[in-house]
């Protein structure tokens, strides 16, 4: 059977059928993702995948038909894993709606592009079966560190996060990173390929077998004895009120659902509470900021200190103006208010966002646009400009934080290394309320997650209509508001364990390696290369 299914995966290999064939396979591996966690589907996927660009060598324009069979196994992955981007434009307004599908199918083509040149790299590469496996890894490890950071980088749905984060196979990214993770995940999949449809099976079996007993053994060791312990002097109520963004979009409905998280905040209870944090999105402030807004902070200040001669500190997401070259610059910010006992505001400290969503916050040439005033999905600006540098702050009554507002906890690596004071949690202010009730949300809180294995850091997670929640260091949840039913969550600040600053380094070491990998198998193997498109 293997055999005869090794057969027809070849022979269907050209033509719309094989691409339609690349297509479902691609999506079909999104199922290991979030909300789903079915990770064999995944691994036998890209073992298909695999397959079939080593059956690609025997074509006549072998880089020609690998680049082909990755990239269109490349759409209906990034197609699948990324749809739910389409819901932004419908709760943008009716005008966008017409440019939706070109927009998500160009997001997946371009996304896809990096997976075809790890095709066609791997296809024109000759070697034994075995070393194989270690070529393809360290191409298509590349391609994803690529993906990750060129023209800003979009490192959504990494190998790596098929695993569910906290859970054992996940805690490997403590010491490898989420591309390190995904290197194994890749080198597994290649192994179990190989194993599947050819005959020579024992040493592929090993190399697929032995890296996931490996990661259950050491994540089960790691996880065996995970305390946490906490602040006992810091609470925290996580608020996080259901609504439509086309709601929150509209001047009419906007005031009222600001005032239910208003209501949710002084619920019963914030008199033991010291810090108060909202989402990303749960003021209406794209038109401008929200903390220059009088009636909204003198209302904040106005319910907090009613009988409460210490109100908490209040964690908000608003929008700062800056005059830059006779410019008015708007900057994605985290911003910490405190109120005295008359409920007078002070804006205390803010932490502007540096990675901005391209085309939904921020477009290249800004300035031009801005002068055409061009529309984006999610403001009313021409542009947001990002942070020239990421930063940790100091927020008042809270241990060093880096804020990383909504899109950017999916990068890692992203918080700042500072040896003599570093960052002691992560705070992830998210408005998922874009992408309505698709896997979206579901795939962003799992990345969160990683970001807390990876660095050793607890985040404290607020997402409108996302899952909101405080995360251990292991990736695990301790409290989340997942239902339309609950809309807050008071949770003790947990603290962190060793700060690990060396996540950039791995991921330039796993960087070389792959390059060197890939640069020996060229030298070795190559037989001549062709063009890779038509």
């Amino acid at each position: 059977m293997a055999i005869s299914m090794h057969a027809l995966l070849s022979s269907r290999s050209e033509g719309w059928l094989g691409r339609g064939i690349g297509l479902l396979l691609g999506a079909l591996a999104v199922l290991g993702h979030a909300p789903f966690h079915l990770w064999p589907i995944t691994l036998l996927s890209f073992g298909i995948l695999y397959v079939r660009l080593q059956k690609a060598r025997e074509a006549e324009r072998p880089g020609r038909r690998g680049f082909s069979i990755a990239m269109w196994w490349g759409v209906g992955y990034f197609a699948a894993g990324t749809f739910w981007v389409g819901s932004a434009f419908i709760e943008r307004g009716p005008e966008f709606i017409p440019i939706m599908p070109f927009m998500v199918a160009g997001l997946a083509v371009l996304l896809s592009i990096f997976w075809g040149f790890a095709g066609a790299f791997v296809a024109r590469t000759s070697h034994s079966k075995v070393w194989t496996i270690f070529v393809f890894t360290a191409a298509f490890t590349l391609a994803e560190i690529a993906r990750g950071h060129v023209f800003g980088g979009f490192p959504w749905n990494l190998p790596a996060y098929i695993f569910e984060a906290g859970s054992r196979p996940s805690q490997a990214a403590r010491w490898i990173g989420a591309y390190g993770l995904s290197a194994l995940v890749l080198m597994i999949s290649a192994a179990l390929g190989q194993a599947i449809f050819w005959q020579k099976r024992l040493l592929p079996i090993l190399t697929s077998v032995v890296p996931l007993i490996g990661l259950y053994g050491i994540g089960h060791i790691r996880l065996s004895d995970a305390e946490v312990t906490y602040h006992p002097d810091i609470r925290l109520r996580i608020v996080a009120v259901p609504f439509k963004q086309s709601d929150m979009m509209s001047p009419d409905t906007a005031i009222d659902i600001t005032n239910q998280f208003i209501i949710a905040s002084v619920s019963p209870g914030i008199e033991d509470i010291t810090h108060l944090v909202w989402p990303e999105g749960a003021v209406r402030g794209f038109r401008g900021p929200a903390m220059d807004d009088p009636d909204l902070l003198n209302a904040m200040g106005s319910v907090l200190s009613h009988n409460d001669s210490t109100p908490p500190v209040w964690l908000m997401n608003s929008l700062q103006t800056e005059i830059d070259a006779g410019r008015m610059r708007y900057y994605n910010v985290s911003v910490a208010i405190t109120f005295d006992e008359f409920g007078i505001p002070t804006v205390a400290a803010t932490n502007r966002k540096r990675k901005l969503v391209a085309f939904g916050e921020h477009i290249p040439l800004m300035d031009w646009f801005e002068d055409v005033q061009f529309p984006l999905i999610s403001t009313n600006l021409a542009s947001i400009s990002p942070a020239k540098e990421k930063t940790l702050v100091d927020f008042p009554g809270l241990p060093r934080v880096s804020p990383q507002l909504c899109y950017e906890v999916a990068f890692p690596g992203l918080t700042p290394v500072d040896r003599d004071n570093p960052a002691q949690f992560i705070l992830n202010q998210s408005n998922d309320a874009w992408f309505g009730r698709s896997a979206g949300p579901s795939q962003h809180a799992n990345t969160a997650r990683y970001r807390a294995i990876e660095t050793g850091l607890p985040i404290v997670r607020a997402a409108s209509n996302g899952i909101s929640a405080i995360i251990d260091p292991y990736g695990r949840v301790h409290g989340k508001i997942v239902n339309t039913k609950t809309r807050y969550i008071d949770v003790e600040l947990i603290k962190p364990l060793f700060f690990n600053n060396y996540i950039k380094l791995m991921e330039l070491l796993l960087l070389l390696i792959s390059l060197s990998t890939c640069v020996i198998s060229s030298l070795s193997g190559r037989r001549g290369w062709d063009y890779v498109t038509e």
